[in-house]
């Protein structure tokens, strides 16, 4: 009599985001502890670039230390989530090949960190390919990811936020001694940060007017839209 086979996990991590080696690094966790017996794993690696890649399991290769920033090795075979929810398959794509289906997918463990991981764009991807994944829904990621409407949705629900400004880039560009005026109502110390990263990255805490230019500048490199929040 055959074994029945074994629930199919994509794990995907890497990613286009500045977390992408704390991503790498957290598939190395999980790679090391997941039960290889009791299901088959394939693992998918994003490159910083965007490419889908075949990678591999070793959980050492992965690993941040201080010597080792990890990242995807995007020279992998490329491949591609079906979007066909009849299908549910990640496919090998190799040049001058036709693709090849890697076996249907029963559920993918998206570990990305981040813009295209955390904000609902990877999920809606799941979503429409019908294939089942852990974590929050697209609405709770997008909303979690944005800084802003999460406050927004916690102060519609009554819990107490913390007061904030926000900065978008147009009003950066064309009147920033408006946007400064409106952090100076906050009162310093304030915490300058982009509206949709995650990980701390780009936030400085500010302790005067002089300091606050290059703190949004900072955070305008992590995202276009900056959220300052009084300390």
């Amino acid at each position: 009599m055959s074994l029945p086979a074994k629930p199919r996990v994509a794990v995907i991590f890497g990613g286009r985001s500045s977390e992408h080696a704390v991503s790498c690094s957290t598939a190395a966790s999980v790679l090391a502890v997941i039960d290889k017996d009791k299901y088959d794993v394939v693992p998918v690696g994003i490159s910083v670039d965007g490419k889908w890649v075949l990678e591999s399991a070793d959980a050492g290769r992965l690993a941040l230390t201080a010597q080792h920033s990890p990242s995807v090795n995007d020279t992998a075979t490329a491949v591609a989530l079906s979007t066909d929810p009849a299908r549910r398959q990640i496919v090998a794509v190799e040049p001058g090949e036709a693709p090849r289906a890697l076996g249907q997918v029963d559920v993918v463990f998206p570990l990305l960190h981040g813009p295209w991981g955390e904000d609902g764009t990877i999920q809606g991807l799941f979503e429409m390919a019908g294939v089942r994944y852990v974590g929050s829904g697209v609405l709770a990621s997008a909303v979690g990811m944005d800084k802003q409407y999460m406050k927004v949705v916690l102060a519609a629900a009554g819990l107490p936020v913390t007061s904030y400004v926000v900065i978008k880039p147009i009003e950066w560009k064309t009147d920033p001694a408006a946007s400064r005026e409106a952090v100076e109502a906050l009162g310093y110390p304030v915490f300058v940060k982009p509206a949709r990263a995650g990980s701390s990255m780009g936030i400085t805490k500010v302790h005067g007017r002089d300091e606050l230019d290059a703190a949004v500048e900072h955070a305008h490199t992590f995202d276009p839209k900056v959220l300052v929040e009084a300390a």
